[in-house]
């Protein structure tokens, strides 16, 4: 399933890129993604074997009008496969893809407290020169259990500054002793 998802969402951002639509395309998905994330209505329309090809893409044609031909397209291939289900897949292997090509990646920081902007573009910057991206989609999340400091999560690396984790840190290094 995954193959399909990426296949889709890598002819989209190479279609997209040829045209110059491709971050209004991102944007697009992102809305999408947000608006069908907990319509069990849309699940269940989408996954309905009795729904009839022109009706998928009468319903393409009036909900999704307005966004960029690529995506469009890519729409009516959906639902003329009846494959619209795929479509919250296909926005995230989109925004890989996406960030991937932009050098841009997303950042959760978790603090005990909402950090201000300065704070944030200021771990920003300090993050990008760490990274090398370009551009980081900075998240703050609180969580009040890491009692002060941050933790900054990027993919799949976690960079833990927090107090509790230092705390663990001495906790292990008084165990060895």
């Amino acid at each position: 399933m995954a193959n399909v998802l990426n296949k889709y969402a890598e002819s989209l951002l190479e279609v997209a890129k040829s045209q110059g639509v491709e971050q209004s395309v991102y944007t697009d998905l992102l809305e999408i993604n947000k608006a069908l994330s907990n319509d069990t209505a849309f699940s269940a329309f989408a996954e309905n074997p009795k729904v009839s090809n022109e009706a998928r893409k009468a319903f393409v044609a009036e909900t999704f009008k307005g966004v960029d031909a690529p995506l469009m397209n890519l729409l009516n291939i959906l639902a003329d496969r009846k494959q619209l289900g795929l479509i919250p897949g296909i926005v995230d292997a989109y925004a890989e893809y996406y960030n991937k090509a932009n050098e841009q990646a997303k950042m959760k920081v978790e603090s005990v407290y909402a950090l201000s902007t300065e704070e944030l573009d200021t771990l920003g910057k300090v993050f990008i020169e760490k990274t090398g991206y370009k551009k980081l989609l900075i998240e703050n999340v609180i969580n009040e259990s890491l009692i002060g400091g941050i933790r900054a999560t990027i993919g799949t690396t976690v960079y833990d500054g927090s107090v509790i984790n230092e705390l663990n840190q001495l906790s292990k290094s008084f165990q060895k002793q």
